[in-house]
């Protein structure tokens, strides 16, 4: 009996300590991250949370929780991008804290699965993922593209800057490009953390996506920027004798809706093995391959140089996904702040159709009207309605003496 009952205390401190999730503390961005309250709500038995207002306390690098459950915050008017918040427990009270700032300790007991982060939360804390959850990066980013501005504005008062300017714009280009298209492949739209209204509120987002706005204007328009720069004096302003661009650009955006088309016919066909992968690929490669032979053949015709007019296109190429990439970006940050931006848009109209319209009067738009009392003390607009009001009254105080 008393083997049995060591056993039954062994198996429920096996399932315990197989069940407990420790955490351990580590930050992207700075060395503490906050602990807010949380709401639980229980609905047919089920438990739903919700981050709290309230700051509790702070959390530092090296610090260990018991992680219980995870939730998405979308806050209290979002249209997407939803943040990870990760229940822990603190002296047998529940909190909450970003999950990005966890990561699953070695001190859990061999067999307890993680039940709290995502491929997402782990992802923020390779290598490249705290590359990109930095500010460095961007800060890269905006320098080289402000380096293309100041090269395209002296080339054209200095022609020994124009010869440096030749190689100079398109290199910070397309470094500039593929730092966004590395940043994304590695986070996503996550590697837009750093307009995220979840994170900075509505105003702090919408301060940093402005400048964001203003790069990826300058992006998109960097290569017409760019055409007086190469083609010189000859170069008159004209789309059909600038860098060919559009075919292959219309070619690019067009391949994955063929290859999602082809995909589709090829599984109402009920075609399948090396055909289907055949007819896929070589669908996809001739909407790609279109477009960008178009601006290769353009390329070269305007540079007059096969080696010239390939690295041209090349360059375009890489030009095109960068502007994929940062307008993708700004619609995605943009479209997080789309309710607010209307709702405050709708406040404002109201407020200015509310408002009384300014008088046309003198003094300085001030106008003033007579108020007639009667004998009551009651106040009309006109004498006329004062003396009929005191007509009454007489009638009145008549009746009463007779």
């Amino acid at each position: 009996m008393k083997k049995a009952i060591n056993l039954l205390m062994l198996l429920l401190l096996y399932v315990v300590a197989a069940s407990a999730q420790k955490y351990d503390v580590k930050c992207l961005r700075g060395d503490s991250v906050a602990v807010y309250d949380v709401v639980e709500t229980i609905r047919s038995e089920d438990t739903y949370y919700s981050k709290g207002e309230k700051l509790v306390f702070y959390l530092h690098d090296g610090d260990q929780v018991e992680g219980v459950d995870k939730f998405y915050d979308k806050g209290m008017i979002d249209t997407g991008g939803s943040i990870g918040y990760a229940v822990i427990l603190r002296d047998g009270k529940k909190y909450c804290t970003l999950s990005e700032n966890l990561v699953f300790s070695k001190d859990n007991p061999e067999g307890v699965e993680d039940k709290v982060l995502t491929k997402s939360d782990e992802l923020a804390h390779t290598i490249q993922g705290r590359i990109f959850y930095s500010i460095i990066p961007y800060i890269i980013i905006a320098l080289l593209f402000l380096g293309v501005m100041v090269f395209n504005i002296l080339a054209m008062r200095s022609n020994k800057i124009r010869s440096m300017a030749v190689i100079a714009i398109p290199v910070c280009i397309m470094l500039g490009t593929l730092i966004e298209i590395w940043a994304y492949s590695v986070l996503g739209t996550n590697c837009f953390w750093w307009c995220d209204k979840n994170r900075y509120g509505f105003f702090g987002s919408l301060l940093r996506i402005i400048p964001f706005g203003l790069i990826v204007f300058y992006q998109v328009m960097s290569i017409k920027f760019y055409e007086p720069v190469i083609l010189g004096e000859a170069f008159d302003g004209d789309v059909q004798d600038g860098i060919s661009v559009k075919p292959a650009l219309i070619s690019m955006l067009a391949a994955f809706p063929v290859l999602i088309a082809s995909a589709l016919i090829c599984d109402f066909l009920d075609l399948g093995g090396w055909i289907e992968t055949l007819l896929i690929l070589v669908s996809f490669l001739l909407a790609l391959g279109i477009g960008v032979f178009l601006s290769l053949k353009r390329n070269i015709e305007l540079m007059k140089s096969k080696k010239w007019g390939i690295l041209l296109t090349l360059f375009t190429i890489v030009y095109i996904l960068g502007c994929i990439v940062a307008v993708w970006g700004l619609i995605v940050v943009i479209f997080k702040l789309i309710i607010q931006i209307l709702i405050i848009g709708g406040i404002l109209c109201f407020i200015l159709y509310a408002m009384p319209a300014p008088s046309s009067g003198g003094g300085g738009g001030t106008t003033y009207r007579t108020v007639y009392y009667d004998e009551d003390n009651k106040a009309h607009d006109s004498a006329y309605a004062c003396d009929k009001a005191n007509e009454e009254i007489a009638k009145r105080e008549a009746g009463k003496h007779n």
